[in-house]
């Protein structure tokens, strides 16, 4: 028999204990929250900029840099017009020093094709060189304050873990079944979905880490499916 597709699996979670993570996480958020620069601004090309740097890289190491790089580059035209070089005295700093280029021609981009401004679909983000369907929905929540969920391998893991669903891909973030999950999660009224967001980027970051997660500090654990088997 064909083991149940991640979807089915959380059908059968009850309504209680999907309402206990939704109110555990946001609990801890408001005493655990991270400060960082990207997340006192809802400036789109600000945001777009911060997620792309903080690609396989960690937001310590990206706010050594972000605040600099956008008081020299405020917006997609200054950008445009900067020299790869420059960019890479930022870059260099914290790695993947293809993302000059990439920042580079997304800016570009965003001056020949969207008139200098960052638009407000996912459909028109995911034109972006460079821009995924996570990025496209962490900008849409976090600059436009719409009612998208994020999911990559970070919140893939918290919700294997704590419901115990499995997706039968290789790559579970890029699963639709996950996404459909992560929306089903989301605050009703989308003003709030930006902190939940942050909130389960957090949780993962500080506590649900992929090596030794502190769960016996963890406000999840009493109703988690993952301490039972590990």
């Amino acid at each position: 028999m064909m083991e149940p597709s991640p979807v089915q699996q959380f059908k059968g979670i009850s309504t209680y204990t999907k309402r206990f993570f939704r109110r555990q996480i946001i609990t801890w958020f408001g005493q655990n929250k991270r400060s960082l620069a990207w997340r006192e601004t809802k400036d789109p090309y600000c945001i777009l900029v911060a997620e792309i740097l903080l690609q396989q890289t960690d937001a310590k190491k990206v706010s050594l840099t972000y605040p600099e790089f956008i008081q020299r580059y405020p917006n997609a035209s200054a950008l445009a017009e900067a020299e790869a070089e420059n960019i890479q005295r930022f870059i260099s700093k914290i790695g993947l020093n293809y993302r000059t280029q990439r920042l580079v021609n997304i800016a570009k981009d965003i001056n020949d094709k969207f008139a200098g401004s960052i638009p407000d679909s996912e459909a028109e983000l995911m034109k972006l060189p460079g821009v995924g369907r996570y990025i496209a929905n962490a900008v849409l929540s976090a600059a436009f304050g719409m009612k998208t969920a994020v999911v990559d391998t970070n919140i893939v893991r918290i919700l294997e873990r704590f419901f115990g669903t499995r997706s039968r891909r290789p790559r579970a973030r890029t699963d639709p079944e996950f996404w459909s999950i992560a929306r089903s999660l989301l605050p009703r009224r989308p003003a709030d979905c930006r902190d939940w967001n942050y909130a389960l980027i957090d949780f993962c970051a500080l506590v649900c880490t992929y090596y030794n997660p502190k769960c016996l500090e963890c406000m999840c654990a009493k109703r988690c499916r993952y301490p039972s088997s590990h």
